[in-house]
């Protein structure tokens, strides 16, 4: 009965750690995808995807607006990390996260493209900016990944 009860707190503490692991990777990648745009690395900015969706105005593209915007990505952050706890946590290594990472980038770039008007098809991207968000992306992905499947695996069985 007591193992019973703490392997169910483990998976309490689990959990938990999935949403601060989610919130961190949301908010420390976002913020570095703010920087990257703002050194002229990419033309796509965090507020790019989350406040220009929704609103036209001039602060969006100020610094406040990319401030919530990096914490908006953190709070949808933990959801993509809890689905990655759902499919992926018992996958080892680097590659799953690579891969996920890969994956969210594409689902943002296709499928934002087409239903945002502001957000210019992949073909339209130039260089830089489809590189370094491949990458961020990528690194935002094994940052999860990793994370969550080692934190898994750590756990008292």
């Amino acid at each position: 009965m007591q193992q019973l009860n703490r392997k169910k707190e483990s998976i309490k503490v689990l959990k938990w750690r999935v949403a601060v692991t989610g919130f961190f990777a949301g908010a420390i990648w976002s913020t570095v995808w703010a920087f990257l745009a703002f050194f002229n690395f990419s033309k796509l900015t965090p507020s790019s995807f989350i406040l220009e969706t929704w609103f036209q105005a001039k602060w969006v593209n100020r610094w406040y607006g990319e401030l919530l915007s990096i914490f908006i990505i953190s709070l949808l952050s933990i959801f993509i990390a809890y689905i990655y706890y759902l499919c992926f946590r018992n996958l080892t290594g680097l590659l799953p996260g690579l891969i996920y990472g890969v994956v969210i980038w594409l689902l943002l770039i296709l499928i934002s493209s087409n239903i945002f008007a502001h957000i210019p098809y992949i073909n339209e991207l130039d260089v830089n900016t489809l590189i370094t968000t491949l990458c961020l992306f990528i690194i935002y992905g094994v940052f999860i990944g990793y994370t969550i499947s080692y934190d898994f695996l750590d756990q008292p069985s």
